[in-house]
């Protein structure tokens, strides 16, 4: 088949491998503090470009699920290493950021739940974004918060990190961490692949 379809790296595009080494590397590099001015911590593996900014865009929009095992590895080593520093507790449960229904319907699911089950980790879905949300397009980062709604469908236990792909406001960030506190869950922060 691959003679057809020939494999090329998400990262980059090279052929050969869904991850070239090189990439592999770079997505190897443990988390650090997003600069945002947000109620919870949130860390990010990298800017949103290169290889980081690709393999996101492949998950999403082309459907490429054999880079799922690798980023829910990385996310599970980034877990790991703010284990080790004393940032969040090594039996966290992981609870994937929202999405809208139309996107996880248009993408036969959420990639940033698959992401989180091929961690590993005690992932829990329980997040939904309200179909009162209006879209985000053109909105100032202000807006974006004060318009972003989130809704609790199952009730977590335990502390818990929100993953998501991209964090650009923090809107959906802030508006899950909130509903989730509201319900008496104690929310560690957040990790992110990327920070646009």
């Amino acid at each position: 088949m691959e003679l057809f379809f020939p494999r090329a790296c998400g990262g980059c595009g090279a052929p050969g491998a869904s991850l070239c080494s090189d990439c592999q590397r770079v997505w190897r590099k443990p988390p650090t503090l997003a600069r945002l001015d947000l109620d919870v911590p949130v860390w990010t593996l990298s800017p949103y470009d290169g290889p980081h900014r690709n393999v996101l865009i492949a998950l999403k929009e082309h459907g490429r699920a054999d880079l799922v095992t690798f980023v829910g590895a990385v996310v599970g080593a980034s877990i790991s290493y703010l284990a080790a520093q004393g940032e969040v507790e090594h039996d966290i449960t992981l609870v994937p950021a929202p999405t809208r229904a139309t996107s996880r319907r248009r993408r036969g699911g959420d990639p940033v739940e698959r992401v989180c089950n091929a961690s590993r980790l005690s992932t829990f879905p329980c997040l939904q974004i309200s179909s009162r949300t209006p879209d985000s397009v053109g909105q100032t980062a202000q807006q974006r918060r004060l318009n972003m709604r989130v809704e609790l469908v199952r009730q977590p236990r335990g502390s818990v990190l929100i993953i998501d792909d991209v964090v650009t406001t923090g809107a959906t960030i802030s508006a899950s961490a909130n509903v989730l506190r509201a319900a008496g869950v104690q929310v560690r922060g957040a990790l992110t692949y990327c920070q646009a």
